[in-house]
């Protein structure tokens, strides 16, 4: 898996999606009198539209509905274009999808236009990024060969029954699989995509909620225009049109929602203590499904007694980095994951309480620390004074001298850690991959993950996660937490804190809603 790739899923509830209302009859809106308003996003949301390419935003959301959806109020996995997704072992499942639902050229959405949605992506040489998220079906190997190029273009675990029924079969159990087939990676294609992927990437033809209009994303343009689709057969959107604005960063964003040209931004960071004094009641607080950690280079041997992990994870006040950097808000951990996560919640981290006299003890005896310290991160302004705060409760609690901090670009650090070239912990950031605690433990904690990155190899976790990959949904839950406890109990990461956003919004809009990952739901949004 591409270093991009593995970090696209930890950073996509961070990314600003902001909406701004325009006026009817304004020079380039909708016709007078129709409900419209505007969506600022990062240029990252602007950049693909095809499903196994796109960055899961809002914006793919509105134009693309999978076989599942998220419940964002329980977190749940429901049915959307599935009518029923179902297995006696975890292997082999049988999908059948709801009739009626079309894609917005017409075209009928039916089994087959999921399994060449799927095949695209799953296929090597086509370089979509989406494409690891396949690895668990039966065939993604044949696609994907070390060298050389496939003998297969499709998926054999993919199989096409009839016209609204499929039958997918894994390479191993995984009870979790409605929870996956939520993602925008596994939406519909239509025939019409495949006569030019390229063409297709700047206009889709999706079966969500809003379609494209107008050329897409054509040279130069820097916003869309997205129009209610009147034949789509879920919960139909408020908005006549929604304008999708690029934004180079959230800050500029929310600079216009306070000048009234936005009316809903996703705000993070330092705006956050501004947005809850000048939007106060008109600011919903977003939980992300994601922990900020301190990871520990396992191949370092200075790391490698447990002790010194322990007396590192103690010496650092959590509760007074969320108060007093991130304004409260944040959570401080007390495991992997927060509430908002099905199966987090839970204090399964003994090492994650601040104890600097317990911590001091500790390192003194695992033998105490000889010499500098570095501590990495990637390049962000927040975490770079997160980490000078952590290098200076380190030196302070724990008595280390030279503490230094170094920040790199996601594409070098990633890299680096892979190789083993870092020699000091990391401040990362890492959101669940899909809504379960599930996805969070095994991006960190499995062997062979891109995201695991502390080197953490235990066959008393990789057992469990197993048996909960094979268990029933409610048994595969207990399994996830006892998996999890025993990875923070061996300590190759320090929760810090789960990350809290928030959805500031003007009086001319309401019903403002996060989805799963922190953005507010489009559709929901109502103007006027």
């Amino acid at each position: 898996m591409s270093v991009k790739r593995a970090f696209g899923a930890a950073v996509a509830s961070a990314l600003a999606v902001t909406l701004t209302a325009c006026s009817a009859g304004s020079a380039g809106s909708a016709p007078q009198g129709e409900k419209s308003y505007s969506v600022g996003v990062t240029t990252y949301f602007l950049s693909h539209f095809t499903p196994g390419k796109s960055a899961a935003s809002n914006l793919d959301y509105a134009l693309f509905t999978p076989l599942t959806t998220v419940d964002p109020a329980t977190g749940k996995a429901v049915n959307a274009v599935a009518e029923s997704i179902e297995s006696s072992d975890g292997v082999e499942w049988t999908i059948k999808l709801k009739p009626g639902w079309t894609f917005h050229n017409g075209e009928e959405v039916t089994a087959q236009s999921f399994a060449d949605s799927w095949n695209a992506t799953a296929y090597g040489p086509n370089a979509f990024t989406g494409n690891f998220m396949f690895a668990a079906i039966k065939g993604y190997a044949d696609l994907n060969p070390a060298d050389g190029k496939p003998a297969k273009k499709t998926l054999s675990g993919v199989e096409v029954v009839d016209k609204t029924t499929l039958k997918v079969t894994l390479g191993k159990p995984l009870s979790l699989l409605p929870y996956v087939l939520a993602q925008t990676a596994f939406a519909p294609m239509p025939k019409a995509a495949f006569t030019d992927l390229d063409a297709f990437d700047r206009k889709p033809i999706g079966n969500g909620p809003y379609k494209m209009e107008g050329e897409g994303l054509a040279a130069g343009v820097t916003k869309v225009v997205l129009r209610k689709f009147d034949g789509y057969k879920g919960t139909p959107g408020d908005a006549a049109t929604i304008e999708a604005k690029s934004y180079q960063d959230e800050a500029a964003a929310y600079r216009d929602l306070q000048a009234g040209n936005v009316d809903v931004t996703l705000v993070t960071g330092n705006n956050l203590t501004d947005a809850a004094s000048r939007f106060k009641d008109r600011l919903v607080r977003v939980p992300y499904p994601a922990v900020v950690y301190l990871g520990f280079p396992l191949w370092d041997k200075r790391f490698a007694d447990i002790r010194v992990r322990q007396a590192f994870a103690q010496a650092v006040d959590r509760e007074t980095i969320v108060k007093s950097l991130l304004r409260g808000f944040g959570e401080p951990a007390k495991g992997l994951a927060g509430p908002t996560v099905p199966g987090g919640g839970a204090a399964d981290c003994a090492s994650c309480s601040y104890d600097p006299v317990k911590a001091k003890a500790l390192l003194a005896e695992a033998g105490g620390w000889s010499g500098p310290l570095k501590l990495w991160t990637f390049q962000d302004p927040l975490n770079t004074v997160i980490l000078e705060a952590i290098g200076n409760q380190l030196r302070t609690n724990l008595g280390i001298e030279t503490v230094t901090t170094q920040a790199q670009p996601v594409d070098q650090l990633y890299p680096n850690m892979t190789a083993k070239k870092i020699d000091g912990p990391v401040l990362l950031y890492m959101g669940a991959g899909y809504p379960h605690l599930y996805a969070l433990a095994d991006q960190l904690f499995t062997k062979g993950s891109g995201a695991n990155v502390t080197g953490y190899d235990s066959p008393e976790f990789a057992s469990l996660m197993d048996k909960a990959a094979n268990a029933t949904q409610d048994e595969a839950l207990s399994l996830t937490k006892e998996a999890t406890k025993v990875a923070l109990d061996g300590l190759p990461l320090s929760p810090l804190f789960q990350p809290v956003g928030g959805l500031a919004y003007s009086a001319k809009v309401s019903n403002v809603k996060p989805e799963f990952l922190g953005g507010v739901t489009l559709a929901a949004v109502k103007v006027g």
